[in-house]
């Protein structure tokens, strides 16, 4: 996610630099034809691609608005993961009773905060498809990592695997069912708001969002000297150029942030966010061996 205030030049104009330096040939090409050579027939009148222009401006912006809700619902949904995964250690720390009268089999707690710690970490790298045993052997036993090498949806073996936990406490009669109901809710909770994570990342803008736009601008963008050389006559390469950058960078934008789970400058901070949660819940472990926070790196969160 871009946190800076503004974005450098050496890192937006590498995208777009090559396409304005073509369609500025064209322009030229264009206004050397009409003006140079005198091929006025060329010319087309301005009141139609004005109106094209417009109708285009629209439907980029309403393109743009459906990828920004998904680019917000991800970062709403990992906000809530946030606050959810701290509600799951804490009601497990304060809930479970760990007092030698009050239980027969004593289970660890921390145990449950850790497959906590390792859930958001694993849900991370299951959206940016990424591997996530190297960070699962920070917190998990090998035994269980093995098992974990089984399943094809690694957080929802982990989720299992807590509500496991949820049996053994009461089992064990280190809990009552109020309680474990209170708990297994927020299980619930994390389970819908992976299932909203996994819906975003498996389904993607319409297709026709992602062909039209470009199709559409390119065509505007050839047309477009054709309906201002007659007007503008020289300048007609570099304020079609102009144009035509603003045209194409917001059908750039909306790419960039379509799809918020592909570990991009553009997407949603979840290394810092798992990394956050892990440093909260090690806290309420009264864990001392708290990793670093994830700073921002030349403007950019990951």
């Amino acid at each position: 996610m871009i946190v800076r205030d503004h974005l450098p030049l050496r890192r937006t104009w590498p995208t777009m630099s090559k396409k304005v330096g073509l369609f500025f040939v064209l322009y030229s090409a264009v206004t050397f034809l009409h003006n140079g050579l005198g091929v006025t027939w060329i010319a087309l009148p301005a009141l139609p691609l004005a109106v094209i222009g417009g109708a285009l401006g629209v439907f980029l912006a309403f393109r743009n608005n459906s990828a920004y809700d998904r680019w917000w619902e991800a970062r709403s949904l990992w906000g809530g993961l946030v606050n959810t995964a701290r509600t799951a250690s804490r009601q497990a720390l304060t809930l479970v009773d760990d007092s030698a009268a009050a239980n027969r089999i004593a289970i660890s707690k921390q145990e449950f905060v850790e497959l906590q710690i390792a859930y958001v970490h694993a849900l991370r790298c299951h959206l940016r498809r990424q591997n996530p045993f190297p960070e699962m052997q920070r917190h998990l036993p090998a035994d269980f990592i093995e098992h974990l090498r089984e399943q094809r949806n690694v957080p929802v073996a982990i989720l299992m695997e807590m509500a496991k936990f949820l049996r053994r406490y009461f089992d064990a009669g280190q809990m009552d069912s109020f309680r474990w109901m209170a708990i297994d809710r927020t299980l619930t909770d994390l389970c819908n708001l992976q299932g909203s994570c996994e819906r975003i990342k498996n389904t993607p803008l319409p297709r026709q969002y992602h062909y039209f736009p470009r199709l559409l601008v390119t065509v505007y963008a050839m047309l477009l000297p054709l309906g201002l050389v007659e007007g503008l006559g020289l300048s007609t390469p570099v304020v079609s150029s102009v144009v035509y950058f603003i045209f194409a960078s917001l059908d750039t934008i909306g790419r960039e942030i379509e799809n918020p789970f592909e570990n991009t400058v553009h997407d949603t901070p979840m290394s810092s966010l798992t990394r956050s949660i892990e440093i909260n819940l090690r806290q309420n472990l009264g864990d001392d061996r708290l990793p670093d926070e994830l700073r921002p790196v030349d403007g950019f969160v990951y």
